[in-house]
């Protein structure tokens, strides 16, 4: 019903491709377009307007997009006048392109807020016709808003919110701004987000709350603040699948769950409102001082205990001369900064690479089977009969090209780092005579002698090896070198042909010269600098290996359903800590992170 005539809509409003507006605010022309595109400019930011009926969403979007002689209608009543959603055309601010996405208004007669999320939902999931192929939305970031005036005490208010929250999941909830149209004050932001405001379940998992004045530098500096590429899909996308059929399949379900989401919260809090009486207030208040009462009391001897624990220890410390101010959490980050920037990788050399040479293939929705050499390509990547591999599963359709290009070059750069930069002593011995000596030599010293002494021969000699510098340009630059020459250009000339000039864009390779550069700086800190906390070292699994729970996670993993028996290949590097025992004592490492892999789920499969 409404799923089949949003397909109409969003088909006919998206035959003609947007094109990036020039910086004089018009769009620019086709010629501009391609130019842009091969020189692999940022990808573009896709922003969705929600918020109730005449919250100014319209407005916003009229006043920042071009969109030649029909502009969209205000509401001004208590009927919509947005009635479908609405894709503006591609238009910059300071330099990065944009586009954004009107909405029906929440809270009217004329549409139910379960009707607009099916539309929506509709909309990001279905693909629409772009250039010679098939294309999804790719949303950035929600921009809700919420105008001042409005109460947010509003019970419609709080299901709608807690409808927004299932329908996008907790970990892309740093995707969502919620904008205070008027002139809030400082103390009108800090209510919105206190523990009783219905955007306090939001802010309090990453979402943002910020005043927004409807004029056009205001407008522009929010827009700025949102991410292209964010860093996980939204629940929405996991939830509902396009079917063979182009049915989507699990929509209704979804939505049944987001109407349950909303109830069973509004539930809870009136039981809970009921449940409590005037006395059994005092009653747990008492209990409460008297438990209070002690914990203070035990409080103050641990402090003491603690007090004393932290001066013998800085004792310790000072008497081994020991600097070692890195925490794990901060090791963590690193790692994850890490993974960030090769999934940023990955995702816009794909995009770049099907907007401008899928057209090559001969086929409206290519994937991994039509490539120009199919045989060289399964071995590049290591297939064998009988089992699925990134290239090809053990029965059905390959991988679009655009999701296999990003899922192999993530694994190419994962592994690539782990052979050149991590296992190695240092990464300067990568191609010397004897790359494991030093390896081997250290294996031995964390075996006989003492830990910290061990940590310390360890950080002292890669410090002595980096002959007081943290980069080695040249040795990098040879390593992107050898990065492209040996596993991405065969990448490329095996889906497009080696007839094709398909390869990296300057800007692409300046964007992998900083990704080796990262992974040498976390090098260098997890070698050179960490000395108490023992010996990290970044995971990646290798092609074909058995499912491990203790040192994998499924790339879209669900809870409906059990992993894929195999690691297809590794797309983000994990993190294991062993510590060094002595005494001829071996210690197997722990798994800080583990590694995220694809598996044969990705095609429907188990194995």
């Amino acid at each position: 019903m409404y799923a089949d005539a949003l397909e109409e809509e969003i088909a006919a409003s998206h035959n003609e491709p947007e094109r990036p507006s020039a910086p004089d605010g018009h769009p620019s022309s086709p010629d501009q377009d391609r130019a842009q595109r091969s020189f692999g400019l940022p990808p573009i930011t896709t922003i969705m307007l929600l918020g109730p009926s005449r919250s100014g969403k319209s407005s916003l979007f009229n006043m920042v997009g071009d969109h030649g002689d029909n502009p969209q209608v205000v509401s001004k009543g208590p009927y919509l006048c947005t009635t479908q959603f609405r894709l503006s055309r591609t238009f910059n601010i300071n330099g990065r392109p944009f586009r954004l996405i009107d909405s029906p208004g929440f809270h009217t007669t004329s549409l139910s807020d379960s009707d607009i999320m099916r539309k929506m939902i509709t909309m990001l999931i279905k693909p629409f016709h772009h250039r010679d192929y098939k294309k999804t939305i790719r949303l950035s970031g929600i921009l809700y808003l919420h105008p001042e005036e409005n109460g947010a005490e509003d019970e419609r208010l709080k299901e709608t919110i807690a409808s927004l929250r299932y329908l996008v999941g907790d970990p892309w909830l740093p995707c969502v701004t919620i904008a205070i149209v008027g002139n809030a004050d400082p103390d009108s932001i800090a209510q919105l987000e206190g523990p009783t405001s219905p955007f306090h379940s939001l802010n309090s998992r990453g979402a943002k709350i910020m005043p927004l004045a409807l004029e056009l530098p205001s407008v522009q500096e929010i827009l700025l603040g949102f991410d292209p590429l964010p860093p996980c899909r939204p629940r929405l996308s996991q939830k509902v699948r396009l079917g063979y059929s182009g049915v989507l399949e699990g929509l209704n379900a979804f939505i049944d769950e987001i109407t349950g989401a909303h109830q069973g919260e509004s539930t809870r809090q009136t039981e809970y409102s009921r449940g409590i009486t005037l006395e059994e207030s005092e009653a747990s208040r008492q209990l409460l001082q008297t438990t209070l009462d002690e914990v203070e009391s035990e409080l103050k001897s641990l402090r003491s205990q603690l007090e004393q624990t932290q001066s013998e220890y800085a004792s310790l410390r000072s008497e081994l001369q020991l600097t070692d101010n890195t925490e794990q959490s901060k090791v963590v980050q690193s790692l994850q900064d890490l993974n960030r920037a090769i999934d940023d990788f990955g995702r816009s050399v794909a995009e770049y690479m099907v907007d401008t040479f899928s057209a090559s293939l001969n086929k409206e929705d290519p994937t991994t089977l039509d490539a120009s050499d199919f045989l060289e390509l399964q071995r590049q990547f290591g297939h064998q009969e009988g089992s699925s591999s990134l290239v090809a599963p053990l029965e059905g359709n390959g991988l679009s090209i655009e999701d296999f290009i990003d899922l192999a070059l993530r694994n190419l750069l994962c592994q690539n780092l782990c052979k050149v930069v991590f296992l190695p002593f240092h990464p300067t011995l990568a191609t010397s005579a004897e790359p494991d000596f030093m390896a081997s030599l250290y294996e031995e010293v964390r075996r006989l002698g003492p830990p910290i002494v061990a940590a310390k021969w360890r950080a002292c000699s890669f410090m002595a090896l980096s002959k007081g510098n943290k980069l080695d340009k040249p040795t990098i630059e040879s390593q992107v070198n050898n990065l492209v020459t040996d596993d991405i250009q065969p990448l490329l000339n095996n889906l497009f042909g080696q007839s094709n000039p398909v390869a990296l864009t300057e800007t692409q390779r300046d964007q992998l010269q900083e990704l080796v550069t990262i992974a040498w700086e976390l090098n260098h800190v997890l070698k050179g600098e960490v000395v108490t906390l023992g010996d990290f070292l970044p995971l990646c699994c290798q092609r074909g290996v058995p499912f491990d729970s203790k040192t994998m996670v499924e790339f879209e993993a669900s809870k409906k359903r059990k992993p894929g028996s195999i690691a297809i290949c590794t797309i983000r590097l994990g993190l294991t800590l062993s510590h060094s025992k002595g005494a001829g004592k071996d210690t197997s490492p722990s798994v800080i992170c583990p590694a995220t892999v694809v598996t044969p789920t990705i095609y429907g499969l188990n194995n």
